[in-house]
């Protein structure tokens, strides 16, 4: 028994559907709120309620380190990991590694037993916004269609899908539909290339993609995180995204099993 909780102070959001989180080594990525997240533990060893605050640096110590080791595991496209990009030469990575630092604390649990919980949470949109914007080429010359589509709904449940950062979504033939560079820069900055979750009510996916989103099924898996639509689905895209902006704003979801 570790004691009372005495004080509890949380900045996390309550899911009413499950999100999509992956196992990392020591902590999480959350792919609908694009978090990546851990959790560092502290106790007195008298077992008395006294030095909290010294608890919480302690975990707060170890929690900077952890969070750099986890910043490598992420999954950035079919080619490598977060940590691939990180360990380049490229002027981008030391951008990258320093913004690791913007890890926030989300939840901390103070209890009288001595003992200090911390979770923490850095945000995927501001860690690799660099990334991000450098990758987005795309050049929003859109006008206004006969019917408004708002974003993009891929349906990939089902398939041993892996999410990433710069996931490819391609055509039966193989041609490239949407990725990275098809976003504006601006708009890479802004939000990321694409929002996984469980269930396409989830309000998050319908914040991302909008009231009148197209809404494909995708047929296969590639390279483990890329799509191929299938023929019907490609052909509505297609005809979808035709003088419609919603492929350079980067309105697109991607639902998948937890």
């Amino acid at each position: 028994m570790v004691g009372a909780l005495l004080v509890l102070s949380s900045l996390s959001t309550a899911w009413a559907i499950d999100p999509v989180v992956r196992e990392l080594s020591h902590g999480t990525v959350n792919w609908t709120t694009l978090e990546l997240c851990a959790a560092a533990t502290e106790a007195n060893s008298s077992g008395s309620m006294a030095g909290y605050e010294a608890l919480e640096g302690r975990a707060r110590a170890r929690l900077g380190p952890l969070m750099l080791t986890l910043a490598r595991e992420v999954q950035l496209d079919s080619k490598g990991t977060t940590g691939d990009l990180m360990q380049s030469t490229d002027a981008i990575a030391d951008k990258i590694d320093a913004n690791v630092s913007l890890w926030e604390v989300t939840e901390a649990r103070y209890y009288t037993s001595g003992r200090v919980d911390i979770e923490v949470c850095l945000p995927m949109q501001g860690w690799l916004r660099p990334e991000l914007s450098r990758l987005a080429t795309g050049v929003d010359r859109s006008s206004p269609p006969d019917v408004p589509i708002t974003g993009l709904v891929v349906d990939a449940r089902g398939l041993a899908l892996k999410p990433a950062v710069n996931p490819e979504i391609r055509d039966p033939s193989g041609a490239v539909v949407y990725s990275a560079a098809s976003m504006t820069s601006f708009a890479a900055s802004q939000r990321p290339f694409v929002v996984y979750v469980t269930d396409p009510a989830d309000p998050i996916a319908v914040r991302r993609a909008g009231e009148q989103p197209v809404i494909v099924r995708a047929a296969a898996v590639t390279d483990g995180v890329n799509l191929t639509l299938d023929p019907a689905g490609a052909a509505a895209l297609k005809k979808a995204s035709d003088g419609a902006g919603f492929m350079a704003q980067g309105t697109v979801v991607v639902v998948t099993d937890r």
